[in-house]
């Protein structure tokens, strides 16, 4: 029930003026496939240096819109199976057996995503590591900031 309150707290910042420029630059971008790649060939080894990332890195989208889509799944199929008894009256209940199966797995993915994707990229990474005190805080240190978004401070450096 308190995820589902997040959720439509979500939503409902998401009419904001600022929920629509979080989204607008939450939204997947074709340089986000290119920064992928450059950043998968960086850590081969080439180039030296890695992609500059604006705002939001692909990683960061990424985790998103992986997190909406779980969240759509764990709801629409937590609903049904919260409701069990008024769902079998309109459902057979073998759907409602694939619809857990489907709930159960999402939950796996996703606790399997935090464990190992989140928590790397937030915690154990090297120029993170310690963690990053958002979580806490709200706020990335600048200097962190600057390291992990440096393509927001290029147009900054050029009015300088």
């Amino acid at each position: 029930m308190l995820f589902s309150v997040g959720c439509v707290w979500h939503l409902i910042y998401l009419c904001t003026a600022r929920g629509r420029q979080f989204l607008r630059d939450m939204w997947p971008r074709i340089s986000d496939g290119a920064d992928l790649w450059n950043m998968l060939l960086h850590n081969l080894g080439r180039p030296e240096s890695p992609p500059r990332f604006g705002r939001f890195s692909f990683v960061e989208k990424m985790e998103y819109w992986a997190l909406i889509w779980g969240s759509v799944i764990m709801a629409g199929t937590g609903l049904f199976l919260w409701f069990d008894n008024v769902a079998v009256q309109y459902i057979p209940k073998g759907v409602l057996d694939v619809l857990l199966i489907i709930h159960f797995l999402e939950a796996v993915l996703a606790t399997l995503a935090i464990a190992i994707w989140h928590f790397y990229f937030t915690v154990l990474r090297p120029g993170v590591y310690p963690g990053n005190p958002s979580w806490l805080t709200g706020k990335m240190p600048l200097e962190m900031h600057r390291h992990e978004h440096p393509a927001e401070y290029d147009a900054e450096d050029v009015d300088a």
